[in-house]
């Protein structure tokens, strides 16, 4: 009775473990839905806010107060925003002893909060707008946001070695390079003439979903590395639980 009760815990462990996994993969899902969430938002408004140019227009023109679309792009910013938070809980789930890991999912959840201020209490104005007090504050928030996802970015590629850490490196680089290079396009904004503004600040931000995308399939299969482990081991100690009786028997 004994051994049976010992065997029937480790399925518990087993099932525990499964549980927490398929719980686990959800929430890192969820990243990637995220990614999708705001593509699919910055398209559609993109494409419906007539006279709007995807390579001259930056993305927070489409949340401008007087945007004809910004109650759609606020709509994906917001399922955006909360997928975002389920995948940074994933993120801290999966942590283990990673430090560094940790603090990703906290720093992933202040950028959310931070963005969704930023976008809905502190639009920008749009181009035909005299620039107001939510300008500055969009200015200064889109910066904060920034500083969040760059020491997120900067901690998951300590937490993580091999190609990911380069990538990550590469990554950065890229987000610094284009978003300086939109910056100083939108310097022309009073005048009308932001030449690829909105060009340099969509590579800017997908080369960052996309490095979110390979975070959660990093994860996830480093996730199910751990769950093989983990399996390995309980039934290594069913396999010991057994063993006396066996000899005993024979």
């Amino acid at each position: 009775m004994k051994e049976l009760g010992s065997a029937e815990s480790c399925g518990d462990v087993m099932l525990r473990a499964w549980r927490n996994r398929t719980a686990g993969k959800a929430l890192l899902v969820a990243g990637i839905a995220a990614v999708g969430a705001y593509a699919v938002g910055d398209l559609l408004s993109g494409l419906l806010y007539k006279g709007y140019s995807l390579k001259d227009q930056v993305i927070s023109e489409l949340t401008a107060l007087g945007s004809p679309v910004r109650p759609l792009m606020l709509a994906a910013m917001t399922a955006h925003g909360l997928l975002l938070v389920g995948f940074a809980v994933g993120i801290w789930r999966s942590a283990g002893r990673s430090r560094s890991l940790r603090w990703v999912g906290p720093l992933l959840i202040a950028s959310s909060i931070v963005g969704f201020f930023t976008q809905v209490v502190f639009p920008m104005s749009s181009r035909w707008m005299e620039p107001s007090f939510t300008d500055t504050m969009h200015i200064i928030g889109t910066g904060v946001w920034s500083l969040f996802v760059f020491v997120a970015m900067v901690l998951s590629a300590v937490a993580y070695r091999g190609w990911f850490r380069p990538y990550s490196i590469g990554t950065l680089l890229v987000l610094i390079g284009f978003g300086t290079a939109s910056s100083i396009a939108m310097g022309g904004v009073k005048e009308n003439l932001t030449p690829w503004a909105g060009g340099f600040e969509r590579i800017n931000a997908y080369a960052f979903f996309a490095w979110l995308v390979v975070l959660a399939v990093t994860v996830i299969r480093r996730s199910l590395g751990h769950l093989t482990v983990q399996k390995g081991v309980v039934e290594t100690e069913v396999a010991q639980t057994r063993a006396p009786s066996l000899v005993a028997r024979g």
